[in-house]
C-alpha cells in the first residue's frame, strides 16, 4: 500500500466516524437527509474503486502466501 493510498484509507475512515457521530446522535426514527445519502454514496464508490477484482485477486494471493509460509514455518518448527 503506498503513502497515497493509506492517506486516502485515513481520509475515509474519518469521513465514516464522522458520519456514523451523526447519524448516532439523530432520532432512531428520523430519515436519512439527501446529504447524507449522498455521503454514504461517495463512500461506497471510493471502496467499490480500490476493490477492483484485480486487486482483490492480489490481496487473496497475499494472504495465500503468508499462509502458506506460517504453516511451513510452524511445520519445521515442530519437526
Amino acid at each position: 500500500m503506498t503513502y497515497e493510498e493509506r492517506q486516502r484509507y485515513q481520509e475515509q475512515r474519518q469521513r465514516l466516524v464522522g458520519l456514523k457521530e451523526r447519524l448516532s446522535g439523530q432520532d432512531a426514527a428520523a430519515p436519512v437527509t439527501r446529504r447524507e445519502a449522498l455521503e454514504i454514496l461517495a463512500l461506497l464508490e471510493e471502496v467499490a474503486e480500490r476493490l477492483s477484482p484485480e486487486r482483490w485477486d492480489r490481496a487473496l494471493e497475499a494472504v495465500a502466501e503468508e499462509a502458506a509460509r506460517r504453516a511451513e514455518f510452524l511445520t519445521t518448527r515442530r519437526g
